[in-house]
């Protein structure tokens, strides 16, 4: 997952790929990187599927642009849409079953 810096970096990715996960963590949160690794090995299988992690501690002013008050967070854009937000317990079987599934109706036509 890429580290972003800033909101051009988050809206670039958005608005270049069809599905785009941005991940939003803390630098001291261990759930943080758990879960990070485990988002990095789902999104393994979703090639095409851009994504990118910023650290909300860093960045507090980003996240507040993102509406994000609580780490980790994880948003799933379709089409430059926001279609999901997940945060606090994060349901990594859920979060891989709604990403197969706009990636299905996007790419496997």
């Amino acid at each position: 997952m890429k580290l972003l810096k800033t909101e051009k970096e988050i809206n670039e990715i958005i608005h270049t790929s069809n599905i785009s996960v941005i991940y939003f963590t803390g630098r001291d949160c261990g759930a943080c990187e758990a879960i990070k690794f485990k988002v990095e090995e789902i999104l393994k299988s979703f090639p095409r599927v851009k994504s990118g992690e910023i650290d909300g501690e860093k960045h507090p002013d980003i996240c507040a642009e993102f509406n994000v008050f609580s780490l980790p967070l994880l948003i799933l854009y379709v089409d430059e849409k926001e279609s999901i937000r997940i945060g606090r317990n994060i349901d990594l079987l859920s979060l891989e079953r709604n990403i197969e599934r706009y990636y299905n109706m996007i790419y496997e036509k």
